[in-house]
């Protein structure tokens, strides 16, 4: 299991979103998994938080819908969807948690927060759930890939 500090977005380039209510601390990887950029693989991601961070984490549930809603994102938005793959991490520190959601796009919109979605609108509220979750969030592209990420404090 890879234990190198993940950056926070200040090193890494992404620029936060969603309501800064805290420093990033130097967090150390605590999983990674990558999937094929399948549907049956957002359901694939939920397990694996639940079973990297266990049940009975504080921050299981908020980190669960938001890894499952950046994953169907990646699966529907990007290159990974179409024959690609995701990779999902997770990196912890005192009463915190990050996770990321990598995806073979690097052209393409940005993910961003979008306007308020009308109330019986099918799609568009995913980030929503997440900036509401989330202590924030960023994306941070390199070359080739997306990394889509949230931070919870607990």
């Amino acid at each position: 299991m890879d234990t190198a500090a993940m950056a926070g977005p200040e090193a890494s380039g992404g620029t936060p979103q969603g309501q800064d209510r805290s420093e990033t601390p130097e967090m150390n990887v605590v999983g990674a998994i990558t999937l094929p950029g399948t549907e049956r693989s957002v359901a694939d991601g939920r397990r694996f938080v639940r079973d990297t961070l266990g049940r009975g984490h504080p921050a299981a549930d908020a980190v669960r819908l938001s890894v499952s809603e950046l994953a169907t994102n990646a699966v529907k938005h990007t290159p990974s969807g179409s024959g690609g793959q995701i990779t999902i991490r997770l990196a912890t520190a005192d009463n915190a948690v990050r996770a990321e959601v990598v995806n073979d796009g690097a052209t393409g919109p940005e993910p961003r927060l979008p306007e308020r979605p009308e109330v019986d609108a099918e799609h568009g509220r995913g980030l929503v759930l997440i900036d509401t979750v989330a202590d924030r969030w960023g994306v941070t592209r390199s070359t080739d890939r997306t990394t889509v990420w949230a931070e919870f404090s607990y």
